[in-house]
């Protein structure tokens, strides 16, 4: 079998042995489908499913071995390919970059739009994950920059970090929230509402979480999503308060949305982080430059 064909096979498998459903989600004919296995069980000489009335049922004994090696040998051609697009970007001179959606959304896009605009020669990938993968991929290697929430948890000998962004969570919830009224509120006092936030692989599902244990709270965080919008969204017509960066206020384009600022409220600080390498090339201390001139807050 060619890659293609293996996942044909693997997708069979996947489909519990149904051809006509197999072959509607790789986009091919059932009696193309139906074909491969013919021919491919007859010109190896082995037989891959069983069957009953003509119908696959199951696989073999010996299809079972085949298709765990179809898995190992298609998971590892995609990691191969995967590769091959890195080291090419690399070569190629490409500066990956990669970002929280939302951080990309309230701090970037304006940088990056008028950034690319302004040097059509350099080559920038944008790679938009949780923090927590974000993370993993510079450590791995796979990326140039990556913006972070803090805390960050990199070794600081290993890698330089720049705060661009200095803000903080707060609640958000309709105006007829019982909460609305108040100036400030306390983390207490979310304890008779459900809590929406980030899902768990950003950094703030971990943040509110902890947060609400050392203050007591009997809040439990029970609607998580990537959307900021969808969070928000839910709270127009519950009494769903979402804890979210406050900068998402400015995008906010209703009044059927109120933000709250917590008495003691989680740090939103965002920050650029690289590795610290004896030397960078021109075009990474060009874009390294760019940014931090961008973005850069002087601290008292």
């Amino acid at each position: 079998m060619d890659i293609t064909q293996m996942n044909y096979f693997i997708t069979i498998v996947e489909c519990g042995c149904n051809l006509s459903l197999a072959a509607k989600r790789i986009h091919i004919s059932q009696s193309a489908l139906s074909q491969f296995i013919t021919n491919f069980e007859r010109d190896e000489e082995i037989e891959l499913f069983v069957r009953s009335n003509g119908r696959l049922e199951e696989l073999t004994p010996s299809g079972k071995k085949v298709y765990a090696y179809a898995l190992k040998i298609v998971k590892m051609h995609e990691e191969m390919q995967e590769t091959v697009r890195k080291e090419s970007a690399k070569q190629k001179g490409t500066i990956r970059i990669g970002l929280p959606s939302l951080v990309l959304t309230v701090l970037f896009s304006n940088f990056f739009s008028r950034f690319i605009v302004e040097n059509p020669d350099v080559k920038i990938e944008i790679i938009e994950e949780g923090s927590h993968e974000l993370r993993r991929m510079l450590l791995k290697k796979d990326l140039d920059y990556v913006v972070l929430v803090a805390p960050t948890d990199l070794d600081p000998k290993s890698f330089e970090e720049h705060i661009i962004q200095i803000d903080e969570y707060t609640a958000f919830m309709n105006p007829q929230h019982p909460l609305a009224q108040e100036e400030t509120i306390q983390w207490k006092s979310l304890d008779p509402y459900q809590v929406g936030t980030f899902k768990a692989s950003f950094v703030t599902n971990q943040l509110v979480k902890q947060k609400l244990e050392d203050k007591n709270s009997d809040a439990k965080v029970t609607i998580t999503s990537a959307s900021w919008d969808f969070l928000v969204e839910t709270t127009n017509h519950s009494d769903v308060v979402a804890v979210l960066p406050s900068p998402i206020k400015r995008y906010l384009n209703n009044d059927n949305v109120v933000m709250k600022h917590f008495e003691d409220p989680i740090p939103f600080n965002v920050l650029l982080c690289r590795p610290i390498k004896n030397t960078y090339s021109p075009v990474e201390t060009y874009v390294h430059e760019s940014m931090l001139s961008y973005f850069y807050q002087p601290i008292d």
